[in-house]
């Protein structure tokens, strides 16, 4: 009785809008802006909702900014706003007004423009371009891939034809070799039909053409205000702009990626950091010319709903080094030199779905690109430590560019668990003795 009185009990929270499973976020209507902005390497795209007063952009770069109207909910999970532009999506028309104090400075209208990534839409690049040569770039990307996709078609034609040749040889093979006769595996491979070689796949990508408004501003902070052609002011369309620019620029960054964990990727920024590898390991590291920013600018510049401290500064990779080779140091031996390779990352077919690091070939993985580039680290057991740098191809040393790496031991690993169990057996000693005293 007693646990059915416990069930009425919390019956009514089960099924309350409280609950989780039950809640149904509310939508409102709201004039949002969508950012296209500029961060160093490429353009991030997010959009800032009524509740948060400042864009916070790259000074002296182009960025892209574009009121709509739209529905904006609270999505309890993560905490954050989410714009439903699958359901309401109005652009907000007029002249965007860029103020300092109480005057307006500067009238932007809208632009046309595309983003050009060089490396592919998977890239980490990217620049914006405007206006006519826009227009020049979009018309010769839709040529490009319009002669893609008709080799495309073509390759997949001949594969399935080929496919058809392949089945009449299998019968053919099968009606041979009931008839007695022999071949040799080399024979057999010259009947075979040859294979369609796939088209290559377009190494640039250009974005589908927008209309928004660009912001090229000097350092500072400004205000920013969509004026309708009636001439009032959308109030809705009101936003503080902050234009900051790095604090220092020109060092030498690392991304690291373990062979063992590719998705788990780290960053030595530090000149002062130490890189660790346990036992026999294999790294491989991609070097970056970096640029270090206030850290809340920066985030609220990648979403606006980041959060992050004024008083901080972080290191942002910008530009990748491709034409040094690094020169790795095991401890008291002289340097081996290692080059900058390409590699593909291909999942292996076992049921836990891991992968492999392969050197990239062309003829070894056709129609694919690379996954990336970089210098592969191996490291032996028997060395404790090691250094590396970038090395010029005149033999000098690229400055802020050597770190340092520790090979962590592997032996005698279980000894942790004593030490770690230690306090714990402590504890329990004092605990039985005072029990025993009071007892």
């Amino acid at each position: 009785m007693k646990r059915f009185a416990f069930f009425l009990s919390i019956l009514p929270l089960l099924f309350s809008p409280l609950s989780g499973a039950a809640a149904v976020p509310e939508l409102k209507e709201q004039l949002v802006y969508t950012l296209n902005l500029f961060n160093g390497r490429g353009y991030t795209q997010s959009f800032i909702p009524r509740y948060e007063d400042t864009i916070y952009l790259l000074a002296d770069e182009d960025n892209a900014v574009s009121p709509r109207l739209t529905q904006v909910y609270f999505w309890d999970i993560s905490r954050r706003y989410v714009a439903a532009f699958n359901l309401l999506n109005e652009e907000g028309e007029g002249t965007l007004e860029v103020l300092q104090g109480e005057k307006v400075i500067k009238t932007v209208e809208k632009e046309e423009n595309v983003l050009f990534y060089s490396e592919g839409f998977l890239g980490e690049v990217s620049q914006m371009v405007r206006g006519e040569e826009a227009r020049r770039i979009q018309t010769k990307y839709e040529t490009v891939m319009r002669d893609y996709y008709d080799q495309a078609t073509a390759y997949f034609k001949a594969t399935e034809k080929r496919k058809r040749k392949l089945e009449s040889y299998a019968a053919e093979l099968a009606r041979r070799k009931e008839g007695g006769e022999r071949l040799t595996p080399e024979q057999v491979e010259a009947g075979l039909p040859p294979a369609p070689k796939p088209p290559e796949t377009p190494r640039y990508a250009v974005s589908p053409m927008r209309k928004e408004y660009i912001l090229h501003l000097p350092p500072g902070a400004y205000e920013i205000q969509l004026r309708a052609k009636d001439g009032t002011i959308l109030e809705e369309s009101k936003k503080k702009v902050e234009a900051f620019s790095r604090r220092r620029q020109g060092g030498v960054g690392y991304e690291v990626i373990p062979e063992n964990r590719w998705t788990v990727k780290e960053n030595c920024d530090d000149p002062s950091k130490v890189i660790y590898a346990v036992g026999e390991n294999i790294l491989f590291l991609r070097p970056f010319i970096q640029d270090e920013y206030n850290e809340l600018y920066y985030k609220k510049l990648l979403d606006p709903q980041n959060e992050g401290s004024r008083e901080r500064w972080i290191w942002v990779h910008n530009k990748p080094i491709e034409d040094l080779v690094i020169a790795l140091s095991p401890e008291g031996e002289p340097p081996e030199k290692i080059k900058r390779l390409s590699y593909f990352v291909k999942q292996t077919k076992s049921s836990q779905l891991g992968y492999v690091i392969l050197p990239y070939r062309e003829e070894d993985f056709p129609g694919s690109s690379p996954t990336f580039a970089g210098y592969k680290l191996v490291f032996s057991a028997n060395r404790g430590s090691y250094e590396f740098c970038l090395e010029k191809s005149n033999g000098g040393i690229l400055e802020g560019s050597q770190r340092k790496i520790l090979r962590v031991k592997k032996e005698r690993a279980h000894l942790l668990y004593f030490v770690s169990i230690f306090p714990l057996l402590i504890g329990t000693a004092i605990f039985l003795q005072r029990k025993k005293s009071t007892s």
